[in-house]
């Protein structure tokens, strides 16, 4: 992958205390995603979750936080509603979502939203879609999380036909559609389909080798080192040549943490950011780069304008 063609998008703060360690309201979020355009990131993305308690859930993914984080609880914006918004405050900027819980909506409803933000943007969205990972927002909300990836995969019989265009009749194990079609469907091609993952364990990495166009692996919260990409990115290319796909169809992406202070990244205390100076931080990007990443997303600190500003150099380092 050429440098001048690898995309750098930021995550945005809808979270709690994620705006420089206050809690932004919606149209803070918006604010940001506007300067995020104006500066020259390539894209901006919404994660999907609605409750965290992370000492919890983190320790379930394998992250073990400090004990002071027990009793923690949080949440965020509304992923999709929030989409929508910023489909018609931006002009540019790809939209993404990393990624959309296919256990919070019926699928068949899940398609029209992405559908209607599809529009609404024109044509710049990105659907990024997994299978849940915090049992605590699923037991607080309502929502099954047992045989997630289950549910998962018969959602993508779903939305991947319906944002296609597709009428079509679906009997599954979890979900039923009777003659089913987007009315009216969005005049903008179909978006792109991102699957992530984080350990790529079988049953996901092969359902990114059959049905993505984009894979992500969310690594900001370890270590971003070159090395544990690679790691991740071994059982999905093995997939892929496993259930007959050429890996170099399918984009790589990862999202990583960046430290562009001198002091501590004290959003998430086990991440191992890229940090150093700007021309450091852009030699980390250009190794990605060089490893075949077509797309890298960024939980940068400060997670404010400042650091968008500051991440704009990096940028503007990185492509000269």
């Amino acid at each position: 992958m050429n440098v001048l063609d690898m995309k750098v998008g930021v995550l945005l703060p809808a979270w709690t205390g994620s705006l420089d360690g206050e809690t932004p309201t919606l149209s803070q979020v918006l604010s940001f995603a506007a300067h995020a355009e104006t500066v020259g990131l390539d894209s901006i993305w919404l994660t999907d979750h609605l409750y965290w308690e992370p000492y919890a859930d983190f320790r379930a993914v394998g992250i073990e936080l400090p004990a002071d984080w027990a009793g923690v609880k949080g949440g965020q914006w509304e992923c999709w509603t929030t989409a929508a918004a910023l489909a018609t405050q931006t002009t540019k900027v790809t939209i993404g979502t990393l990624v959309s819980n296919t256990a919070f909506r019926n699928p068949a409803l899940l398609a029209r939203m992405a559908d209607t933000v599809n529009e609404l943007s024109n044509g710049r969205l990105i659907v990024g879609l997994g299978a849940g990972d915090f049992a605590s927002e699923h037991r607080a909300y309502g929502f099954d999380f047992e045989r997630r990836v289950g549910r998962f995969e018969d959602s993508l019989q779903i939305i991947l036909p319906l944002l296609k265009g597709e009428r079509f009749s679906h009997v599954g194990e979890f979900h039923r559609l009777e003659d089913a079609e987007l009315l009216p469907k969005s005049s903008a091609p179909a978006p792109p389909i991102l699957i992530g993952t984080l350990k790529g364990k079988p049953r996901m990495s092969r359902l990114a080798a059959q049905h993505a166009d984009i894979w992500n692996c969310m690594i900001a919260f370890g270590d971003c080192a070159i090395e544990t990409y690679l790691g991740a990115w071994a059982p999905i290319r093995a997939a892929c040549e496993r259930f007959g796909r050429d890996p170099a169809t399918l984009m790589q992406s990862a999202t990583v943490a960046v430290n562009l202070t001198d002091g501590p990244y004290p959003i998430v205390p086990t991440s191992t950011p890229f940090s150093g100076s700007v021309e450091q931080i852009a030699d980390r990007f250009a190794e990605y780069a060089a490893n075949n990443v077509g797309h890298l997303s960024v939980i940068p600190h400060p997670w404010n304008e400042a650091g968008l500003d500051k991440l704009a150099q990096v940028l503007a380092c990185l492509r000269r």
